[in-house]
């Protein structure tokens, strides 16, 4: 029974302290802060209309709708100058998170950006901006190595980047994704038009799919094989994606299924890509070899 404990005990703490490769941190750093800048991008027009009182929904209807505290900055905002002021700064810290410069510190930015616009415009929020959340705290709270990032030639040779640091953030990172996959399946247990087989019928004749109309009639029965089998593989690619030697056909498998979902509806390829980001954490130091091969040295300053 000891022996069982302490294997247990071992492999437990092996998934948070393993040391893992400091290339994979960095790939995510990257691919996350160049993500929310899109959804920045995205809102920026809408700025006025999402964050100021004279917008949809004034702040203090919001205040007082909020279950519990009620954390934004955009409680110090009210006009469409002081909004765009605090867009602009997380955007700034988002491209200081992208280069690698105080990347703590941007990260820190970075999320109190969505806390504060999750609280303040709770009605524009769809899935990505939720995907988006979660992973700011994981990318803010896991390992910062210093590879892949802007510094000087002086600050390099000072303080060389670490090859490996522990891999509790990658952990978190993977936990999350099944997370995402699993809760998705289980909401749809009590959906009449999952369960029967008809949701995709019903969504590509509705405003949301990219090109509705009477066509989809004609395919009424793939739909119905489709509707399943998305199911299924949302059960089924983060198993994939865990056992090393199925995971390109996890990542395959899943990046077909987000690029699928972008295709046939309207506005998701942030969705995509916010999914994406959480892939990364399934790479392996081989794959990094590859890409480091194939990336241009940058010159020395």
């Amino acid at each position: 029974m000891k022996a069982v404990t302490k294997s247990f005990k071992s492999r437990f703490i092996g998934l948070f302290l393993a040391p893992a490769d400091a290339r994979i941190y960095a790939c995510i750093r990257i691919a996350f802060a160049f993500v929310s800048l899109l959804n920045l991008l995205q809102i920026w027009p809408d700025r006025e209309i999402f964050f100021t009182d004279v917008g949809m929904v004034d702040q203090e209807v919001v205040r007082k709708y909020t279950v519990g505290a009620y954390l934004s900055v955009f409680d110090l905002c009210h006009d469409v100058s002081s909004v765009s002021t605090y867009m602009l700064f997380s955007g700034c810290g988002m491209v200081l998170l992208l280069l690698g410069v105080w990347p703590r510190l941007a990260a820190g930015i970075v999320y109190v950006w969505y806390v504060s616009y999750a609280m303040r415009a709770p009605l524009i929020l769809v899935g990505w901006d939720e995907v988006l959340r979660c992973t700011a705290f994981l990318v803010l709270i896991s390992p910062m190595p210093a590879c892949w990032s802007l510094r000087s030639r002086k600050a390099r040779k000072k303080s060389p980047p670490e090859l490996q640091v522990p891999s509790y953030g990658l952990t978190l990172m993977r936990v999350q994704l099944a997370a995402i996959y699993l809760q998705a399946v289980l909401a749809r247990l009590d959906n009449e038009y999952w369960m029967s087989g008809e949701f995709m019928s019903f969504f590509l004749l509705s405003h949301n799919a990219r090109w509705p109309g009477l066509w989809v009639l004609n395919y009424g029965f793939l739909l119905k094989v489709i509707t399943y089998l998305v199911l299924l593989i949302e059960l089924a690619v983060p198993l994939l994606l865990m056992v090393r030697r199925w995971r390109w056909y996890g990542f395959l498998t899943g990046i077909l299924l987000h690029a699928g979902i972008s295709l046939m509806a309207y506005n998701l390829m942030l969705f995509f890509l916010s999914m994406m980001v959480l892939y990364l954490s399934f790479l392996q130091p081989e794959d990094m070899d590859w890409l480091q091969r194939r990336l241009p040295r940058p010159r020395a300053r």
